[in-house]
C-alpha cells in the first residue's frame, strides 16, 4: 500500500506499508530559511514526529522506516495528513519578503482560504508575521483575524500585521510590537 500526502508547510510525504513496517520519505524544496521537521497527522489531533529533513542537493529530505504498530498506537495510522513546519530558523528575524503561498504557513483550515493572495512575511525564532497593505477602501485579506491585526508602518506605508507561532497558530497582538522594525 502506498500513500502520497501534500505536507502543510511545503513538500510531499510518500508512505509505503511493507508488512509490519512503514517506509516514509519526506521531500521539500530547500529554501535556506532553516530546519524543518516532518510530522504525520492522525485522528483527533494526533501527531507523530517523523524527524528533521536534511539537505540533499537543492531539496530537504527525510527517509526512515517506522513500526506500523507504533503509528497505530500514536493514533496516526491511517494518516489524515502531514506537515513540515519550520522548526528552527537560521536567523533571529529575517527581512520582510513576499510569500506567494501564505496559506501553507497557517495551520487552521478555516483561515487558509482567506490567504490565497501573496502577503509580506517575516520569520523569527518564535514564529512569523504576515502583513498586507492597509487601505480602508480595499478588502482585508484575513477577515477572521482582523481584530488580531496591528497597524504598523512598513516602508513608510500602513500595513496590517498578524503574528503567528511556529506552528502557524495566530497570536494576540503585542502591546508594543518589535516585529516590524
Amino acid at each position: 500500500m502506498e500513500q502520497r500526502l501534500e505536507m502543510a508547510g511545503g513538500g510531499r510525504l510518500l508512505l509505503r506499508q511493507e508488512g509490519p513496517r512503514v517506509r516514509a520519505e519526506a521531500v521539500r524544496p530547500a529554501d535556506g530559511q532553516g530546519l524543518y521537521k516532518a510530522w504525520l497527522l492522525g485522528r483527533d489531533g494526533a501527531r507523530y514526529l517523523l524527524g528533521t529533513l536534511a539537505p540533499e542537493g537543492n531539496r530537504l529530505v527525510l527517509r526512515r522506516s517506522l513500526s506500523l504498530g507504533e503509528l497505530e498506537r500514536a493514533g496516526c495510522w491511517p494518516p489524515e495528513g502531514a506537515e513540515a513546519p519550520l522548526a528552527f530558523p537560521f536567523q533571529t528575524w529575517e527581512r520582510w519578503h513576499c510569500e506567494r503561498s501564505p496559506e501553507r504557513l497557517v495551520r487552521d483550515p478555516l483561515l487558509r482560504p482567506h490567504l490565497r493572495q501573496p502577503l509580506l512575511c517575516r520569520r523569527g525564532q518564535e514564529g512569523f508575521c504576515l502583513a498586507a497593505p492597509f487601505r480602508p477602501e480595499c478588502p482585508v485579506p484575513l477577515v477572521p483575524l482582523f481584530c488580531l491585526a496591528r497597524v504598523e508602518r512598513l516602508e513608510g506605508r500602513p500595513h496590517l500585521v498578524w503574528r503567528f507561532d511556529r506552528e502557524g497558530r495566530p497570536l494576540l497582538p503585542t502591546v508594543k510590537s518589535q516585529d516590524a522594525q
